[in-house]
């Protein structure tokens, strides 16, 4: 449930308004190859919720896991490892169930990284309970999904697609980490 504020304080608008932009800006940053700006826009984001709406709200969660994903990309790991954990935190007990199922996969793509595919293939494992698994095609929209609805990789079977082109366009990263593994 969404806690909405009828008279706001200060940092709680500046929380939704900055927040926001920063968050935005990020991805601007990021889209045009300024990681180290996007660093910087994510960071202030993270700042200004936290002063609005406190560590463990949803909304920072979401700078969490952007600011997570930017270090995955930078392969950054142990940062991304950090922000991405606190992210998962938040989002376990609040916030949109796609968003974890996000955060999970996300966390999945770093222990590929890391060449832990068990720990991959358990994170993402998580979501089973709920049919609450995301597409390991970042730019796949389907971030809620029961494990009857995927195919996993047959290899190594850490990863989860929704469809056969979302497993083909994900293999350019995933074929890096994959590994057949022995039942």
């Amino acid at each position: 449930m969404m806690n909405f504020h009828i008279n706001p304080n200060e940092g709680v608008v500046a929380g939704v308004t900055d927040g926001i932009a920063s968050n935005n800006q990020a991805l601007r940053l990021e889209r045009q190859g300024d990681l180290q700006g996007a660093e910087q826009a994510h960071l202030e984001a993270i700042r200004v919720k936290k002063a609005g709406f406190g560590m463990e709200h949803f909304t920072t969660a979401v700078s969490y896991n952007g600011l997570g994903e930017l270090y995955l990309k930078m392969e950054r790991l142990e940062q991304a490892e950090e922000y991405l954990n606190k992210a998962l935190r938040v989002r376990r007990r609040s916030g949109p169930k796609p968003d974890l199922a996000v955060t999970r996969d996300n966390l999945g793509k770093l222990y590929e990284m890391k060449g832990d595919l068990k720990a991959a293939r358990d994170i993402r494992m998580e979501g089973v309970p709920d049919n609450n698994i995301a597409c390991s095609n970042y730019n796949c929209a389907s971030l809620s999904n029961s494990l009857g609805s995927l195919s996993q990789c047959s290899a190594c079977k850490a990863v989860f697609y929704c469809r056969r082109n979302c497993q083909q366009v994900d293999w350019r990263r995933h074929k890096h980490y994959c590994r057949r593994v022995d039942a």
